[in-house]
């Protein structure tokens, strides 16, 4: 019989227990330094009698002991078992992506039997939660010099476009024209995205926020922030955007062309957009409603809801507009200030004047 260790799971260490993540059939259990260490042995398929035949027969009978226990655990599969297939089906759909796209997937992805709590049932907690939690903040300012903006218009002329024309003009643009960027379309385009819906604009006692752009419990952890290369009226820099102000707050660091076309993963196009918005993740104002990992996922939805709105809004304004999430992450951090522990980059929409 050869077995070898699975490679749907992943070993860590918590308060000095080795433990085992089963990530596919989401069981987790703590393993003996015994076990862990004979795990090394069958790093691939190796055969079982061949490896213990070296030894006395008491060690041989104490090790083949805890290989039986492994085996039924599924920590070890045996080749040509279901498991081992199960597990050959998963590598040859995900080899590809790396262990940490299907280890998240999989540990998110819902079982048969997942239990959920009713709508009633969770409201009490959250209420209950309210006293002794309370939910961050859903808006931010960072203060500083500040650059206000125009108020939007309560009937804009890009508003009476009708929706089947923008749906159907929705383009991605990689090559923007000359010229500035009107400031006042630029704090309507940004209003829509980021500030509180004029149809419903109170916060809710938990954070809750209704905007124009749907988000999983109206939580809303998207921040938005601004490089600004041609606006009418704005020094070139990046900025962070306070949508209950209505104002672009400065953070004083200026990025060249090269510097935007750098962090876009070399993406030339997005250095060239007049103005390019960067999107993060503020994790905690989704963590405090739904407390489990698959609400990562929500996360990532809602920059996608979000991106589509920029780019409707964009169509209607007659811009060019764009979308990408292919980033160096790590220097749009440095330029905005994020704890990356909690606030995370989601991805750019670059903006800029069509094409004559």
């Amino acid at each position: 019989m050869r077995v070898k260790v699975a490679e749907h799971a992943a070993l860590s260490y918590r308060d000095g227990t080795a433990v085992w993540d089963d990530y596919l059939h989401h069981r987790q259990f703590a393993i003996t330094e015994t076990a862990e260490l004979l795990c090394r042995k069958f790093a691939t398929f190796t055969d079982v009698d061949a490896l213990l035949a070296p030894l006395a027969e008491a060690d041989r009978a104490a090790l083949r002991a805890v290989l039986d226990e492994l085996i039924g655990a599924r920590v070890l599969l045996v080749e040509g078992s279901p498991e081992h297939e199960a597990e050959r089906r998963l590598l040859a759909g995900w080899g590809s992506w790396g262990v940490a796209a299907r280890h998240y997937h999989f540990a998110s992805r819902t079982l048969a039997d997942a239990p959920y709590q009713g709508v009633d049932e969770h409201d009490a907690e959250l209420d209950a939660k309210l006293g002794t939690d309370p939910p961050p903040p859903p808006f931010r300012t960072i203060g500083g010099v500040r650059v206000d903006l125009p108020a939007p218009a309560e009937d804009p002329e890009w508003g009476r476009e009708g929706l089947r024309s923008v749906l159907l003009g929705r383009r991605t643009t990689r090559d923007f024209g000359r010229g500035p960027l009107p400031l006042r379309q630029v704090g309507e385009i940004l209003a829509v995205l980021a500030a509180p819906s004029p149809a419903r604009s109170r916060v809710g006692r938990s954070g809750t926020v209704f905007k124009m752009t749907p988000s999983g419990g109206g939580r809303h952890p998207v921040e938005v922030y601004a490089h600004v290369r041609a606006v009418e009226g704005v020094e070139p820099g990046w900025y962070h955007f306070d949508p209950l102000g209505h104002a672009l707050e400065r953070l004083g660091v200026v990025w060249t062309q090269e510097q935007l076309t750098e962090a876009a993963g070399g993406q030339e196009w997005v250095g060239e957009a007049a103005l390019v918005l960067a999107y993060t993740g503020v994790l905690d104002r989704t963590r405090w409603r739904y407390d489990t990992s698959r609400a990562y996922r929500v996360v990532q939805m809602d920059v996608g809801h979000l991106s589509q709105t920029a780019y409707l809004v964009a169509t209607a304004m007659g811009f060019g507009v764009g979308f990408t999430a292919a980033l160096r992450d790590e220097l749009v951090e440095r330029a905005l200030g994020c704890d990356a522990y909690h606030e995370i980059v989601l991805g750019f929409t670059a903006l800029g004047p069509l094409l004559e």
